[in-house]
């Protein structure tokens, strides 16, 4: 049994605040390091790159990045990963404050800030659920998800002022957050691999690799839960982009603009807060039925309500609906994944949805050229509303699977990737 401090929450106090230092550093760097190729090449297309440089490493590395989370110490995993960051955003800023930046050196940290990001992820996520009591997981599971928002929201606003003082220091600021991150995590106790981790293969094969897929197709609860977060991050990512790109073209002031997307932050950031507390009212499967047919409603106001503000304050009530309903997903899928599997499946779960809302922005651009907002916006509401009619009237999710199916492998698995029997239950938490 862990020791008092940690069931009580003290390692996820300090995971969590480490997490939210890199989650604000990530975001400032998101922010800045387009800007700072567009100053120093002068071309928007170079400028987008790093952004898709960034998210392309973070979805490469997903698989990759939750089977090393399985085989070794996750701790040690993130400990490596902040001292990688520590060290290129050091880097980056005593170039640029030398004024000797260039491209490459630019796209060296896109691709090291995403590669990391992605496995911090998958280390810091598959660990929740050894360092809280299982009837706290969910409050957990949505303190990440307002670590998030709240790191998104800080990130961006310091990276604009960092910026406008000088271009080296969102990366100083950024190279000392990582730092405190990584002092935080010499005092978080060692995370070694669970029991059934595969330690007699390599780390990068393909039934190795591809784990996490099998295990989540073989439980139909996780399989139409991923589906559903995945086609809901495409729609949210449609839509927003359909509504930003529509306001810039009609004119819109861009602080107008500016609140619209900062109305979203604050309306996640919102909903992870109230997440606990709607988990408990929304009994069931009721939280993701609920977001969905609200993202449906709210998706049809956007639509035909008229006002400068509508659209913003709209995005910003889905935005806060979301929260409850991840929360209520991850909490069931860590607890029905086997400690041993935990790292590729939370990275199976990260690429479906964030390549969904990857491919998102340019699905929206060819949406608004060929049908326009408003009916652009339509079809979207249309689409979502089947999806919720479908969810809704799933059996997988009307009958909730018990913990207690972790406990045996999925159909088809490798034996050497199969959780303990049941004889041998892992350590009670």
């Amino acid at each position: 049994m862990p020791p008092a401090k940690t069931r009580r929450g003290g390692g996820f106090t300090l995971l969590w605040v480490g997490s939210a230092l890199g989650e604000f550093a990530y975001s400032t760097s998101l922010i800045v390091l387009p800007l700072i190729v567009l100053a120093l090449t002068g071309s928007p297309s170079q400028a987008g790159i790093i952004g898709f440089v960034d998210a392309a490493a973070m979805l490469l590395a997903g698989l990759p990045a939750g089977a090393v989370a399985d085989r070794y110490d996750r701790r040690t995993v993130m400990l490596w990963c902040q001292a990688a960051l520590v060290a290129v955003f050091g880097v980056l800023a005593l170039l640029l404050w030398a004024d000797a930046v260039s491209l490459p050196a630019l796209v060296g940290l896109a691709l090291v800030n995403g590669a990391a990001t992605a496995l911090t992820m998958a280390a810091g996520e598959a660990m929740i659920p050894s360092l809280v009591a299982e009837e706290r997981l969910s409050d957990a599971v949505a303190m990440n998800a307002a670590r998030t928002y709240a790191g998104q929201l800080a990130g961006t606003s310091a990276g604009g002022f960092l910026l406008a003082v000088k271009n080296a220091f969102p990366f100083v600021v950024g190279c000392l957050a990582h730092l405190a991150g990584l002092v935080l995590l010499l005092f978080l106790k060692r995370q070694p691999p669970a029991a059934g981790a595969p330690a007699d293969r390599p780390v990068i094969s393909g039934p190795g690799l591809l784990e996490g897929v099998r295990w989540i197709t073989s439980h139909p609860f996780l399989r139409v839960g991923l589906v559903c977060a995945t086609a809901t991050n495409f729609f949210f990512g449609v839509i927003y982009f359909i509504v930003i790109a529509s306001a810039q073209t009609s004119g819109m002031d861009t602080g107008l603009i500016g609140v619209m997307a900062a109305l979203l932050g604050v309306g996640g950031l919102l909903g992870a807060l109230a997440a606990p507390l709607l988990q408990r009212v929304l009994t069931g499967a009721r939280p993701i039925y609920v977001v969905l047919w609200s993202f449906v409603v709210l998706t049809a106001g956007i639509a035909v309500l008229p006002g400068g503000w509508t659209p913003g304050v709209l995005l910003g009530a889905i935005a806060f609906a979301a929260p409850t309903a991840n929360a209520y997903f991850t909490t069931h899928q860590l607890t029905l994944t086997p400690d041993s599997h935990r790292g590729r499946v939370v990275s199976v779960a990260a690429i479906a949805s964030g390549g969904g809302g990857a491919i998102a922005p340019l699905a929206g651009g060819i949406v608004l050229d060929l049908a326009g907002r408003f009916a652009g916006l339509l079809g979207c509401t249309a689409v979502m509303a089947v999806i919720a009619l479908l969810t809704s009237l799933s059996p997988a999710l009307r009958g909730i699977p018990k913990p207690g199916a972790a406990e045996a492998a999925p159909p088809g698995a490798d034996p050497a990737d199969a959780a303990p029997p049941a004889a041998t239950p892992p350590p009670i938490r």
